[in-house]
């Protein structure tokens, strides 16, 4: 079933790109109810048990970003995943070179040459970044914010303002372990003057977590 608040990240190792998506999924963690997951961080040491996995994540997820950076190896395999199930996804591609490279690649687009960013997907549309801030900014503005579940966050924040900072600590609580209880929300407002269930109310009718009661009460990431 596919979590509307999740989005994967493949990209390649290299500190250069990785730094970015670090800072990416810092960020937008501490601002949105989204929760990033980045690939390389899934810990399964069976080749086949974590390509299992990750097309899970990849299926699941309401969105996919690649970053086909130097035409890497495992980002092409997650792109042909998406590609195949299929899933949504963009692809970024950082633009900044050393000169030496430019020189190099130039001389070998003279020649007829060019290397491809994956595959035959140099038609697609994708974000092409030389600093983080463009990387974020393109993202976030041509891609996430067209996701369902953005869109109710967008609209929560535009008459909750006050409220939104404390709420993206609920989706912190949920991040980290699927759920929280109302105990847990009460006790991190203390002292805010905030009502806790006037916050899980007013984010249950923008359909951003759903509250349960009985056995299997708490607070959940809705499903749809």
């Amino acid at each position: 079933m596919q979590k509307l608040h999740q989005v994967f990240i493949g990209c390649p190792f290299s500190r250069a790109i990785r730094k970015n998506y670090d800072a990416l999924k810092k960020e937008l963690e501490d601002e949105t109810p989204l929760h990033l997951i980045l690939a390389d961080t899934v810990a399964l040491t069976s080749t086949d048990y974590l390509l299992e996995h990750i097309t899970t994540l990849i299926r699941e997820s309401a969105a996919c970003l690649f970053d086909a950076s130097g035409g890497n190896p495992n980002v092409s395999l997650e792109v042909g995943i998406a590609h195949a199930l299929p899933a949504e996804f963009l692809i970024t591609l950082y633009t900044r070179k050393p000169r030496q490279q430019k020189i190099a690649e130039e001389a070998l687009a003279k020649e007829g040459e060019v290397k491809p960013i994956i595959s035959d997907l140099q038609g697609r549309n994708r974000v092409e970044y030389k600093t983080y801030s463009s990387l974020k900014d393109q993202i976030v503005k041509r891609y996430l914010n067209k996701l369902p579940y953005m869109k109710r966050w967008t609209d929560f924040k535009s008459r909750n303002a006050t409220l939104a900072p404390h709420a993206v600590r609920v989706f912190q609580e949920l991040r980290a372990s699927g759920r929280t209880v109302r105990p847990r929300v009460i006790a991190m407002l203390d002292g805010t003057g905030i009502v806790a269930d006037d916050l899980l109310r007013q984010l249950s009718d923008a359909k951003l977590l759903v509250v349960k009661s009985g056995r299997k009460g708490g607070i959940y990431y809705p499903v749809k």
